[in-house]
């Protein structure tokens, strides 16, 4: 009996070894599901946080873009605004001149030239005038006299019109 006793022993020990073995390698493959686990959290843990980086990169591209957008929108809302001021004081301006001209043009069109009240010299029977030559008659500009026409006076020839600023004078 001592032979089987061992046997039985050494049965009971491979029982345990096996068991303790079996034990091992469950412990092993809970190690291992454990580790794989934790190897899939931070796979997706680090999804996560890649998804949360490029959602948070597009949420600042959105921002950014739309503050670009406002800017532009703002500046040619200025450009606008500018483009319209300049154009209402280009036309009023336009039309200020338009009106000042009229204004000019009506009052010179009502200046009238008052006639010379001094009677044009009668024509001698033998056609000859003041100056002694035959036909020509003297003018005399405007605000001058005969003693003080010297560069003020001008011959008109037989049936020549008066000019403008001027006056026959009869010596």
């Amino acid at each position: 009996m001592g032979a089987t006793a061992s046997t039985s022993d050494d049965n009971q020990d491979s029982v345990k070894t096996s068991s303790s073995a079996s034990e091992k390698d469950e412990s092993s493959k809970k190690a291992a599901s454990e580790s794989i686990e934790k190897d899939k959290e931070s796979s997706s843990i680090a999804a996560a946080s890649s998804q949360a980086e490029a959602s948070s990169k597009a949420k600042q591209e959105s921002i950014a873009a739309s503050v670009k957008a406002s800017s532009e929108a703002t500046a040619a809302s200025e450009k606008a605004a500018h483009d319209a001021s300049v154009r209402d004081a280009s036309i009023s301006e336009s039309r200020a001149r338009d009106a000042s001209n009229a204004a000019a043009a009506q009052q010179q069109a009502q200046t009238v030239v008052a006639p010379d009240p001094s009677p044009a010299p009668a024509e001698n029977s033998n056609d000859t005038n003041a100056g002694g030559i035959s036909g020509y008659r003297w003018a005399i500009q405007d605000g001058f006299t005969w003693q003080t026409r010297k560069g003020h006076s001008r011959r008109i020839a037989p049936g020549g019109a008066l000019p403008a600023g001027y006056h026959w004078q009869v010596p």
